[in-house]
């Protein structure tokens, strides 16, 4: 009986331990609320949300409105020079103002008098005033407004041709855009009361920056993608995801490339924790890569979730979260199988394990993900049609 019992205590110490697969997540449903008509940027704060859309009238304006938590309107802005101007990127500074940066055209110059000189006309036909002609739009512009509307300051900055501005950055230390300008990428920053630096170029054409964050000492991380040589780094795929740091002074000091063997990636959504999001196309299989960078750029970690190539990212309260277009079934998601590419909004730890998925019926594309306090993670997404909508995780 000894003997039996002996074996059979060995046999549980050197038997495999089974360990329980981590129980998959249910979806919940968030809730979804109408943007104001022409809606192409949104911004969040404390307790208002700020709808921006850029309107034609007899020139082309900016258009901010900003709507209280019960959907009332607090106020509307229309910033108007008299000449063409287009916001395409907006954030918030620490301060809560908030910035917007595009291009804008400059009024044309005021005419010197001249002596009226009377042609002769003996038909009295009637000759209109030929209108004046109006400015390229090859300012970099950026606008700082304040919460409660008013516009502080429009800062411009000539160049060459019409630059296209596609994201901004702001802290204490100032604020900083990228964009391209001739189809190849540029960094500029600017310090908090306006005043415009030079034009920094990083690559060709074959490089492209989709987001960024200005760090607290004035250096900037840029997130993107490249199929050309950067930095002396070759490209490993077919196109690889870059990370790239620019010092103060606007120069390289460290760039990573996230690559895979025959495959195209890009980090198109990335925020001031380095939480970055990119597709992953190889062959016909399309993935969203979701990876937590320190600040060095080293992986804390990272998945790889099934999807349409779209996506969205933001830190807040100790999580990360990332809204996709999802077209299929997603490990550890229960009751998640779309019919046509949707919205799904995934919460992870610290860690990176899921622990919460919302779904947006009717919302297919993120546009760009918040967070204030009195309304937790709130989002900007577009449906099948277009239509653009704002969006929340917690149900009515």
């Amino acid at each position: 009986m000894k003997r039996i019992l002996i074996g059979a205590l060995l046999a549980t110490l050197v038997a495999p331990v089974a360990h329980a697969a981590p129980k998959a997540i249910p979806v919940q449903l968030g809730s979804i609320y109408s943007a104001t008509a022409g809606t192409e940027l949104f911004l969040q704060l404390a307790k208002s949300s700020i709808f921006i859309s850029n309107v034609t009238k007899q020139s082309a304006d900016i258009q901010l409105t900003a709507v209280a938590l019960s959907g009332t309107q607090l106020w509307q802005r229309v910033i108007d020079s008299g000449a063409d101007e287009v916001a395409t990127v907006a954030t918030l500074d620490p301060q809560g103002n908030i910035w917007l940066a595009g291009s804008a055209a400059l009024l044309p110059a005021a005419e010197t008098a001249t002596p009226v000189v009377v042609a002769d006309n003996p038909d009295s036909v009637n000759i209109d005033a030929g209108a004046k002609l109006r400015g390229d739009m090859n300012n970099l512009a950026l606008w700082k407004i304040s919460a409660t509307g008013e516009v502080i300051g429009t800062y411009l900055s000539p160049l060459k041709i019409i630059p296209s501005v596609t994201a901004i950055s702001a802290t204490n230390s100032g604020l900083s855009v990228i964009g391209t300008l001739d189809a190849k990428p540029f960094v500029i920053s600017a310090t908090t009361s306006g005043t415009i630096g030079k034009l920094i170029a990083i690559g060709t054409s074959k490089t492209e920056l989709n987001a960024l964050s200005r760090n607290s000492d004035g250096s900037i991380s840029l997130f993107g993608s490249s199929a050309e040589t950067l930095a002396g780094k070759k490209v490993a795929g077919i196109r690889d995801g870059v990370l790239i740091k620019l010092s103060k002074s606007g120069s390289i000091t460290s760039l990573i490339r996230s690559s895979a063997v025959k495959a195209s990636r890009s980090w198109i959504s990335g925020d001031s924790s380095h939480l970055l999001s990119g597709p992953v196309v190889t062959g016909k299989n399309v993935e969203t890569a979701i990876t937590k960078f320190t600040t060095a750029f080293s992986p804390s970690w990272t998945l790889r979730i099934p999807s349409a190539g779209a996506s969205a990212t933001i830190t807040a309260n100790g999580n990360s979260y990332l809204a996709i277009t999802s077209r299929s079934a997603i490990t550890g998601i229960s009751g998640w199988k779309p019919t046509q590419p949707s919205l799904l909004v995934i919460t992870f730890d610290s860690k990176g394990v899921m622990k919460a998925a919302t779904a947006l019926p009717g919302l297919v594309t993120p546009i760009s993900l918040h967070y204030s306090s009195a309304r937790g993670v709130v989002g900007l997404a577009s449906s099948a049609d277009g239509t653009v909508s704002i969006f929340t995780l917690a149900s009515r």
